[in-house]
């Protein structure tokens, strides 16, 4: 692992300190390796990653403070694995406490539990082990008791070093759990014990969700979980509070002077063979699928029968099931299907799925049914084709299989409620159905999951909530063509759409990596359909801006200082644009779409091709406009054709008005401009061909973002010139290319 070692001391910005791999992290890999044949270099980029986590975090040996930071991964794609890593380099770099904040439901925590058992062997096996576990301890409990007298331990110099256990905590995200673990760590002196606090699903029941309701009452209410983790934290006098989370926005939006407001920020880049949303959910890539809102909306007692659309997804995932059995697949096949948070259409769903099984394991029994049965897995068959191709067996040795498929498969249902609540035991079946709620959102981890049904509708909207439904996501590359995710429409378009917002806050947060992240602008890229998070978290004001149309300051002849700078910004574009782009009249290169008949009055010269990042460089950044919605329109259009720039859009057309000779405006109610672009003429002229002049807006191009150049006289009354000679601009992106940003506002 020397090699890591010399890769942290190249990090930028420097790491705080250089946390070392050792016999905890080092034994931790090999057993990965070993155990699930995770490649060496793999688990190696795992360590590295997790270093800097660390290395971003307090020095243990420094004096006492605090910190937070952001950790940000994808679903499904091995948070999990980071976080015991961390736990295991915590170890080897002298760290007393870790305490483990394992979600909010308790078969969640107890999952986690297990895997940090089994990764850490934590267990010893009869032998003795260098740490302790404590689950959710209580004042006055036995392990209550040994927490306590292991912390001491710790700081104690009479007790030799290989006798002193790292304490690990696993702890429920709720604020009596949360309550008691604090009333547990009361009174013992923390000084001198590093601590290591790990938020699982930080997004989630930590934060404060009375804050935009402050931000707006000037009052200063707190949530029962939030007020328990800021306690948490104030025990601790020397720690790191980590927040780990796929979806982080509400971490990013909270008030930039919360407690839990993260100081820097790191990211987890997925293994080999990860597969998510930009996979699942491209143009022509046959994985989604659309269930018809009359079918998402079926119910058991009113249907004629199950959705279509179900059973065609039953077929295509025993298909899958029977290709596993073909080829001695030695692994789990599974079927989600998610229909409700609500636990009454779960019922609904799970009596057409068992009906369906039972029903089909009865013909799969009978010779005498199989043929009329068997052609109707014909149009799953060529489904599967499309994205498996020639690896997929033949037809007739798939359906040879689907008997033992039949007798195999179990139905269960997964919710909060009755026999919902069981643990699935993996390694009883290896086909499995499940159905269920909630309880299969965030955190859940379905075992070779393979088809995904949700009619679950959109509901609120919040684009983190919605991600945190993709079970789908995970390392499904080696069986990826028996993958499909069948949606609503307007749900699927919002995963569609939720891939580039996903990838600008990755990439933002790359920007700012070792950097203070207090200082990052928030702006997220967002269908118009979805919000962020969740209002009642956000603390930072955030206003939308909507890229499209035209775009065109009201005020930029307010601030002298500004004006001169903007002429000087002009002169030198329109000097570049003549050098290196050749313009040339619009209506003479095409007089039919640029309508310009008029016989004294200065043309409209148009440069075309002019690439987007020219404009930008060369022009938008130069200038400045002193009117506050000026200024945010100006920020959000430059970040609008640099995410134009990062989807393939790079050039645009430049149209020269009236070759820069300076007409005449009033100013409207408040000091702005009446009117920017020149109508047609004859006005009210509908036929083009009786039209002298096409107006400004009709210089545009319909394919490409347009970018209109005009200098203005300001008329303060119709017998005083006002302000002369003012550039103004305008921006025109098409519908096609709409964007919607939102931004932070008070920044």
């Amino acid at each position: 692992m020397s090699i890591v070692v010399r890769e942290l001391k190249s990090v930028r910005p420097p790491l705080s300190w250089e946390p070392f791999e050792r016999n905890e992290t080092a034994a931790f890999i090999d057993r990965k390796n070993k155990q699930n044949g995770i490649p060496i270099p793999a688990l190696q980029n795992i360590v590295f990653e997790a270093q800097q986590i660390l290395g971003r975090c307090i020095d243990p040996s420094a004096p006492k403070k605090g910190t937070t930071g952001l950790v940000v991964g994808f679903v499904q794609s091995g948070k999990t694995l980071s976080f015991t890593t961390l736990c295991a380099l915590a170890h080897d770099n002298d760290f007393g406490l870790i305490i483990l904040i394992a979600g909010t439901i308790e078969n969640l925590l107890l999952q986690t539990k297990s895997r940090l058992e089994s990764d850490l062997k934590l267990d010893g096996n009869g032998s003795t082990r260098p740490w302790m576990v404590v689950d959710r301890p209580s004042p006055g409990t036995p392990e209550a008791s040994m927490l306590q007298r292991h912390l001491c331990n710790w700081v104690n110099p009479l007790i030799p070093k290989d006798k002193k256990r790292v304490c690990l905590v696993v702890v429920l995200k709720q604020h009596k759990r949360l309550a008691s673990l604090r009333q547990c760590l009361k009174g013992i002196d923390l000084t001198k014990v590093p601590t290591l606090v790990i938020d699982d699903e930080a997004d989630q029941a930590s934060l404060n969700t009375f804050a935009a309701k402050n931000r707006t009452t000037g009052s200063n209410r707190k949530s029962t979980n939030y007020v328990e983790v800021l306690a948490l934290k104030d025990v601790l006098p020397h720690h790191s509070y980590v927040q780990y989370t796929a979806t982080p926005q509400a971490n990013l939006l909270i008030s930039l002077d919360d407690k839990l407001t993260p100081e820097f920020a790191e990211l987890l880049s997925p293994g080999y063979g990860y597969v998510g949303g930009s996979t699942l959910f491209k143009a022509h890539g046959n994985y989604a699928a659309t269930i018809p809102d009359v079918e998402a909306s079926a119910a058991f007692a009113t249907s004629i029968g199950p959705p279509t659309t179900l059973v065609k997804a039953l077929r295509v995932f025993l298909l899958g099931a029977c290709a596993a059995e073909e080829l001695k697949v030695k692994t789990n096949r599974t079927m989600m299907v998610h229909p409700s948070q609500q636990t009454g259409p779960h019922n609904d769903y799970l009596r057409w799925v068992l009906d369906l099984v039972e029903s089909w394991r009865v013909i799969t029994a009978d010779e005498n049914l199989l043929l009329a049965f068997f052609d109707d897995f014909k149009d799953a068959y060529a489904d599967l084709l499309k994205t498996v191709g020639d690896a997929l067996p033949s037809f007739d040795s798939l359906v040879k299989q689907l008997s033992l498929v039949m007798s195999l498969v179990s139905v269960r249902e997964v919710n909060s409620t009755g026999t919902g609540t069981a643990a699935i035991s993996w390694t009883a079946c290896e086909y499995w159905i499940l159905v269920g709620g909630a309880k299969l959102d965030r955190g859940f981890t379905v075992e070779g999951l393979t088809v995904t049904y949700m009619p679950r509708p959109l509901a609120l909207g919040n684009a983190d909530s919605l991600q945190q439904r993709a079970r789908f996501y995970g390392y499904k590359q080696k069986y990826l063509g028996y993958c499909r995710v069948y949606l609503r429409g307007d749900v699927r378009g919002a995963f569609e759409q939720y891939v580039e917002h996903e990838a600008d806050i990755h990439i933002s947060l790359a920007k700012t990596r070792g950097l203070p992240l207090k200082d990052w602008v928030r702006q997220f890229t967002l269908d118009s359909s979805m919000q962020p998070t969740r209002k009642g978290v956000i603390g930072i004001p955030v206003t939308e801006l909507v890229a499209t149309g035209w775009m065109q300051p009201k005020a930029a002849h307010r601030n002298a200082d500004f004006v001169t700078v903007n002429r000087n910004a002009l002169a030198e574009f329109q000097r570049q644009l003549d050098c290196s782009f050749a313009g040339a009249n619009a209506a003479d290169i095409d007089p039919i779409r640029y309508i310009d008949k008029r016989v004294s009055s200065p043309r409209n010269i148009l440069h075309d091709s002019v690439p987007l990042e020219f404009v930008i460089d060369q022009f938008l950044k130069r200038i400045q406009m002193a009117h506050p919605d000026d200024a945010f329109q100006l920020a959000g259009a430059i970040l609008a054709l640099r995410r134009l720039i990062e989807s393939g859009e790079t050039f645009s057309n430049v149209f020269v008005m009236g070759e820069l000779q300076p007409q005449n405006r009033g100013c409207a109610t408040g000091d702005t401009i009446k009117q920017v672009y020149s109508g047609k003429a004859p006005a009210g002229t509908n036929d083009r061909a009786k039209l002298n002049y096409g107006g400004d807006k009709d210089f545009v191009a319909t394919d490409r973002v347009t970018l209109h150049l005009r200098i203005f006289n300001m008329l303060k009354d119709p017998a005083n010139p006002g302000l002369a000679n003012i550039p103004w601009y305008a921006i025109h992106i098409p519908n096609s290319f709409r964007k919607r940003f939102l931004l932070q506002a008070d920044k």
